[in-house]
């Protein structure tokens, strides 16, 4: 295999921000593919809803047998960003509303009964980032975010208060429209507006109490203790791309430990 490895030219598409890069040669084969090929979704080659080449197609492409392209295949497919269809091929993953929720929504009720919300929209403008959204975002002294503030309902029973922060430019196309309701997973509407792809998200799960726009929002008391969690979601490209601060005094946080 040593004689195909020529191949593969430039860096990977999303390099480990946390410390040098490591040489490709030093790289298992199978992990140059599937930079490759996430490199490709991540320019629009293959875009959500489509479908990549044939394995021995991919393979004659990249220079590199069936079984390399398999397993790299099968590391997207891990984290979710492919999947593989019966009688069809390979599919670049599209966000869909029920997908989302299965793998970004973490809140249930306090009986395990899911959460199924409506989003309301209660403002939305461009904004100077504060320091906490420039730390999370890796943005600079002067960066524009657009900030969106909604609730999350039940049977017409605000249950979450939300701010989602977002990088200004790659969001102009967003365009959210205070008072609507959002019936879509606010993630479809990053990939189909806006091009940007939620692969993954960090949650971390802090206390609180209710100020007074909390309050207001949720209908409870000023100073009442609150779940607070505080997301940053990450694209393809490995950039992050959405802060989010999520406040409930009603549902809980699922975590999956497998």
């Amino acid at each position: 295999m040593a004689n195909r490895t020529s191949t593969f030219r430039g860096p990977p598409a999303h390099p480990e921000r946390t410390g040098p890069a490591e040489p490709l040669a030093s790289r298992p084969l199978y992990l140059q593919a599937r930079d490759l090929l996430l490199r490709r979704i991540v320019d629009g080659t293959w875009k959500p809803g489509g479908y990549l080449p044939s394995e021995p197609q991919l393979a004659l492409d990249l220079g590199v047998s069936i079984g390399t392209i398999r397993k790299a295949m099968e590391d997207l497919v891990g984290q979710g960003l492919l999947e593989r269809q019966h009688g069809r091929g390979t599919q670049v993953v599209p966000h869909s509303s029920d997908r989302s929720r299965f793998r970004f929504l973490r809140f249930v009720h306090g009986d395990g009964r899911p959460f199924r919300p409506v989003a309301h929209v209660l403002s939305a403008g461009t904004v100077r980032a504060d320091a906490q959204d420039r730390a999370a975002l890796g943005q600079g002294v002067g960066a524009k975010v657009l900030v969106l503030l909604r609730t999350r309902s039940e049977d017409g029973v605000p249950l979450i208060y939300e701010r989602i922060a977002l990088p200004a430019d790659s969001f102009a196309a967003l365009k959210p429209e205070p008072g609507a309701e959002m019936l879509e997973e606010i993630y479809v509407l990053y990939q189909a507006r806006c091009g940007q792809t939620v692969a993954r998200a960090r949650d971390t799960i802090a206390t609180d109490r209710a100020g007074p726009p909390v309050a207001d929002a949720l209908g409870c008391p000023p100073g009442t203790p609150l779940l607070l969690v505080r997301r940053v979601a990450v694209a393809l490209t490995g950039d992050p791309i959405e802060y989010r601060q999520s406040w409930t005094a009603a549902l809980h946080y699922r975590s999956d430990l497998d």
